[in-house]
């Protein structure tokens, strides 16, 4: 009953305000004035259908009329919100008019002066600056479906413009540097607006969590762009090396991002670092491929295999780790592992032969061969006895201190017996005795033979050592 004396005083004070009589306010809305007296008096709801009606009649919202009172905070929202649209349109109105004067008066000018529309255009290209920035994002916000292409259509006019500005100034000027300083404003534009850009662009569900990766291979794009400019623009022949070698730096940093983003198929997900590695390595030969070419050398092969003897020393573990290898290659890996270095190191030996100033010398091929395989038995054997040695962990520990003790001991004289077959070198070869097998490499030691009989002799016990630990697990086993 409250409420509709409180509905019905508020009926009462608006058709008041509005200066009208009971009899006017129910012709407006088609009903008798009784039934308004009703209402004022609280005796009664009107009908919902004229609800609308109503509000109409008295200028009023239907939560105000609902609720008996003003809704003072909406209407000020709406106030407010008058003004700004009133002042928006006075603000285009206001450009339109400055634009279209100041282009008016220079067109004039420029017809006065120089009987020509010359720099009239650098004017025209940087009020069109201005409008992109000021003038069209107001324009969109009139039309609903233009609304979300805002920023896209203000950037886009806005690089539109400033390459237009530029090259009218440099047509003006007479210049040749257009393309240099297009292809440098396009590199900075992606940098700065690009972030602001891509997240409004409408792209496949697949590329949408890969805005990042976009944004990185676009600034890289531009900058390759630029680079390319430069290098036409001063006639230089460096473009490719640049190129490389930033695709090379900057894969460091940015390879990664892509490797996480970019849908990958399924058995590729689980080799990202793999991945890496390998585009890297291929950028990394490419780069010296490149720098081989633009020098005019031929050190391309021994460099490419050089390097890659030494990523693969280090990185190879890690990609067998993730790579599933056929057959029983997957439970030999460090065999693999070693068979890769070691054709590496031996291919590293016969391209710098084939590579060489002096031509390919099937001698010197030869010694240099047998002296990487020299080299190479001290890991190779000491891998085997570790690795596959039918024994428990004691006697491979003690062959492998076997093995290292017997290649100390006689590695010296079998390289000397290869230097003096095959290239004549006979100094020191007679002065190896059983006992001091390093005399000739250590002339400067009064004792010559203590240290390196000292260290064949701790490896020798300890070999001896750990077969008698071996010898009594064997024993307790048993």
């Amino acid at each position: 009953m409250e409420h509709k004396k409180t509905f019905g005083s508020f009926i009462l004070q608006r058709r008041k305000e509005l200066g009208m009589t009971q009899k006017d306010f129910a012709a407006r809305l088609f009903v008798t004035e009784s039934a308004v007296s009703k209402w004022e008096r609280g005796l009664s709801y009107p009908d919902i259908t004229l609800i609308q009606n109503i509000c109409e009649v008295l200028a009023v919202s239907e939560h105000e009329l609902l609720s008996g009172s003003e809704d003072t905070r909406q209407r000020n929202s709406d106030r407010l919100a008058e003004r700004y649209i009133r002042l928006c349109r006075r603000t285009r109105l206001t450009q339109f008019i400055l634009y279209g004067a100041v282009l008016l008066s220079c067109a004039i000018v420029n017809l006065a002066t120089a009987h020509r529309l010359d720099w009239f255009f650098i004017v025209l290209f940087s009020v069109l600056l201005c409008a992109s920035i000021l003038l069209v994002p107001s324009l969109c916000a009139l039309d609903s479906k233009w609304e979300r292409w805002r920023p896209l259509l203000s950037f886009g006019g806005f690089t539109a413009s400033l390459l237009l500005l530029l090259l009218s100034i440099c047509l003006y000027c007479g210049g040749n540097w257009f393309f240099v300083a297009a292809a440098a404003c396009l590199f900075a534009l992606s940098l700065l607006i690009l972030p602001f850009l891509l997240p409004r662009l409408p792209l496949p569900e697949k590329y949408s969590r890969c805005r990042l990766s976009l944004y990185l291979a676009a600034g890289t794009l531009m900058l390759l762009l630029l680079l390319l400019v430069c290098c036409v623009h001063t006639g230089g022949d460096w473009f490719v090396l640049a190129a490389v070698s930033i695709l090379f730096g900057l894969g460091f940093l940015f390879t990664p991002v892509f490797l996480r983003q970019l849908p990958l198929p399924e058995r590729l997900q689980s080799c990202k670092t793999s991945l890496y590695l390998a585009i890297q390595t291929g950028l990394l030969l490419l780069l010296l491929l490149v720098s081989c070419l633009h020098t005019g050398g031929r050190w391309f092969p021994v460099a490419a295999v050089s390097c890659l003897f030494g990523l693969a020393l280090v990185c190879l573990p890690l990609v067998f780790h993730q790579v599933k290898l056929p057959g029983k290659w997957g439970c030999n890996r460090l065999l693999l592992y070693f068979c890769i270095e070691s054709l590496l190191l031996l291919l590293i030996v016969c391209l710098a032969h084939a590579t060489g100033s002096t031509g390919f010398d099937l001698r010197c091929f030869t010694a240099d061969s047998l002296v990487t395989l020299l080299m190479l038995a001290l890991p190779w054997g000491l891998m085997l006895f570790l690795r596959y040695l039918p024994a428990n962990w004691y006697f491979r520990s003690a062959a492998a201190c076997g093995w290292g003790s017997l290649w100390v001991w006689t590695c010296p004289l079998l390289l000397d017996t290869i230097l003096s077959a095959f290239y004549g070198w006979q100094d020191g070869l007679n002065t190896y005795t059983l006992t001091t097998p390093f005399t000739a490499f250590r002339p400067d030691f009064a004792c010559p033979w203590f240290w390196d009989a000292l260290l064949i002799l701790s490896l020798a016990v300890a070999a001896l050592a750990l077969a008698c630990l071996g010898l009594r697990q064997q024993a307790q086993n048993k």
